[in-house]
């Protein structure tokens, strides 16, 4: 009656988060969420700031863990929507998290100190920041790609591509990243003595990433606005959580000092699980 149907009309795919509508509530919390994270910005770029801390050699591996983890998860459950739903904009996501979950290994093991002074898998002191480059700007356009993709996903995803389609099409966008990791991981390593002097050394950022993390900040601004335009589900709500605790991430990486081992980046670092974890 007045063309609404009830819940036991509805297709079991309009019940996943990728196609409800955010209640007031919700909203609430995200906005909560925000303020939360603004705060705690705020309070580490100031009073913070100038608060010495030591290295931790624990920390890199363990985070490097935990961001493999949890974007795998992620991944994971986004693959299966996509089966689900038969989407290609969650099929980009799923790829995004796939991507950030396995450049944390070759990340981790190029860290200086991990395996090596300067960096292991025979990289220097310039693989660790550009496989950290990498990983942001293909999140974020992958993110873009996603917000893209929304509008374009068919009215009835349950007639639309056969299960033997959708295991081609995942292992086909799977291997592609894969090899694209393993690419860039050979070239920021076997390269390493090539690439733009980012770091001085372990621990010191030269001038240069000010040119580098305007960009790419500026990249999750625009998939922000993007999504911030087309949004209308409960995933797209908390994706925007997601790039909006990048662009914090990215900021403590120059803001209030440009390094390693300090406050913002100790900050930068629990920012970015955490923006791992939301979805």
């Amino acid at each position: 009656m007045f063309g609404e149907r009830s819940a036991a009309g509805l297709r079991p795919d309009e019940f996943v988060l990728s196609n409800l509508s955010p209640s007031v509530g919700q909203r609430r919390f995200a906005l909560g969420v925000v303020l939360v994270l603004l705060v705690v910005f705020v309070i580490v770029a100031g009073p913070l700031s100038g608060v010495p801390l030591r290295r931790v050699d624990a920390f890199v591996p363990a985070y490097g863990t935990a961001i493999f983890v949890i974007d795998s998860i992620t991944a994971a459950l986004l693959f299966a929507q996509f089966s689900v739903l038969r989407s290609h904009a969650l099929l980009a996501l799923a790829n995004g998290y796939f991507l950030t979950a396995l450049i944390a290994i070759p990340w981790t093991l190029t860290f200086p100190g991990v395996l090596a002074p300067e960096g292991g898998l025979g990289g220097g002191l310039q693989s660790t920041v550009w496989l950290y480059v990498l990983s942001h700007v293909g999140f974020a356009l992958f993110a873009i790609v996603y917000t893209l993709l929304k509008d374009a996903d068919p009215a009835d995803p349950m007639e639309w591509l056969s299960p033997r389609s959708i295991r081609a099409r995942v292992l086909t966008t799977v291997g592609s990243v894969t090899a694209l990791v393993c690419c860039a991981t050979v070239l920021v390593t076997a390269g390493h003595a090539l690439l733009p002097r980012i770091m001085l050394d372990t621990a010191e950022v030269s001038y240069l990433w000010y040119y580098v993390v305007g960009p790419m900040a500026g990249l999750f601004v625009v998939a922000l606005v993007l999504l911030w335009l087309r949004h209308r589900s409960v995933l797209d709500l908390w994706l925007m959580l997601v790039l909006f605790a990048y662009i914090i991430e990215i900021a403590l990486t120059a803001f209030p000092i440009p390094y390693r081992f300090s406050v913002g980046w100790y900050a930068g670092r629990v920012y970015g699980v955490l923006s791992g974890s939301l979805v």
